[in-house]
């Protein structure tokens, strides 16, 4: 899968932009501060609706305007998508190929991309909700079914957290009719974190064998308040236990006024088998660790999808040594498109070829060599 062309209309500092990718790697380079990055979020929205900034529509949209577009022409398996994202100033307009979709899971999936940035750091030392929503966002694109059934969680979730927090006298009743809910919805939620998890360390278990001069040996840990270390493969064994987990805690989640069992507490972390990457690992471990992790997603998607991923690198490799930039180069997939933003190209190593040249200068103006 590859990115033909993008275009913005009053998008961040873009009054009018016109992109067009080479299949191969794409590197922008420029002064921080111009926009570089602005078009890693773009192309990064089309393919989930949403700001890897976590950055509201208003504070997308170019100052003054009242809204912004942006439009996608990609291909995949000799076909091609054009992708649109419209925000008007009240809300925000989603097209494949010229139609209009007005359900977001309509147009999740259509594009595959991987993200590379500085944030991903808080994969390893940030909150637990910085990872569950990165499984979930994984699996919700790779999988239409998952993202429906995580909303429907998420919503019972809500429902029952507002009338614990407010009930006086307990319907257990009702609340025996959302925990069945919870329980058939979250026991998938838990099968499909728990597969994609085993996946991820197959993948850095052989990819750490054959390069164990750069990668030190981890794997990530599933921590669940439902099932134990050793893992549930079988739905039905998950129902059971977060049944009984949830009837033996409903003194406790009352006493608590939340709900206090379920994939929506779940973590995992990033180990070595005995120690947490989060509190003995240094900073140049943790990187690495998050593109390593990001490259076994970009290999997910390879197998689960038959599809190669767009790579979007937005300034990280200069983070590292020229020596262990060259060997994390060398792990990328030769056949999938890269966007890569970068201050200075001579701060790249020499195997380091690019196919096309952007340069933004002043006002956002690109050129391309």
């Amino acid at each position: 899968m590859y990115l033909n062309s993008l275009y913005l209309n009053d998008f961040r500092n873009y009054k009018e932009l016109a992109v067009h990718f080479y299949s191969g790697t794409n590197l922008i380079l420029g002064p921080n501060g111009e926009g570089k990055s602005n078009i890693i979020e773009a192309v990064y929205m089309l393919s989930t609706s949403k700001s890897f900034r976590d950055a509201q529509d208003q504070h997308i949209t170019r100052w003054g305007q009242n809204g912004y577009r942006v439009r996608g022409e990609f291909s995949s398996d000799d076909r091609t998508y054009e992708i649109g994202l419209e925000y008007t100033g009240s809300n925000k307009v989603l097209s494949v190929n010229g139609t209009h979709e007005r359900k977001i899971s309509n147009i999740i999936g259509y594009i595959y991309c991987v993200l590379f940035i500085f944030d991903d750091i808080y994969l390893i030392n940030g909150p637990p909700l910085t990872r569950r929503n990165y499984l979930d966002l994984i699996l919700s694109t790779s999988d239409p079914l998952y993202f429906r059934v995580l909303r429907n969680y998420l919503t019972v979730v809500k429902h029952k957290n507002r009338y614990l927090k407010e009930a006086g006298e307990i319907d257990w009743n009702l609340v025996f009719t959302w925990n069945e809910q919870l329980v058939e919805s979250g026991s998938y939620l838990i099968q499909q974190r728990w597969l994609i998890l085993e996946f991820i360390n197959a993948y850095l278990e052989r990819t750490v064998g054959e390069r164990n001069d750069l990668f030190f040996p981890f794997r990530l840990k599933y921590k669940s308040n439902v099932v134990d270390e050793t893992g549930m493969r079988d739905r039905e064994e998950i129902r059971e236990l977060f049944s009984k987990k949830l009837k033996k805690g409903r003194v406790a989640e009352v006493k608590a006024r939340t709900a206090l069992y379920g994939p929506h507490r779940d973590d995992f972390l990033f180990t070595d088998r005995a120690f947490a990457v989060r509190h003995f690992g240094s900073v140049g471990e943790a990187r690495l660790s998050t593109i390593l992790l990001k490259l076994a997603q970009s290999e997910f998607f390879k197998q689960k999808k038959s599809v190669i991923p767009i790579l979007l690198i937005d300034d990280i490799l200069l983070e590292l040594d020229m020596k262990n930039m060259e060997k994390v180069l060398s792990f990328f997939d030769t056949d999938s498109q890269k966007i890569i933003t970068t201050t200075e190209k001579k701060k790249l190593p020499e195997i380091f070829s690019s196919d096309r040249v952007f340069t933004i200068g002043k006002n956002g103006q690109i050129s391309c060599s």
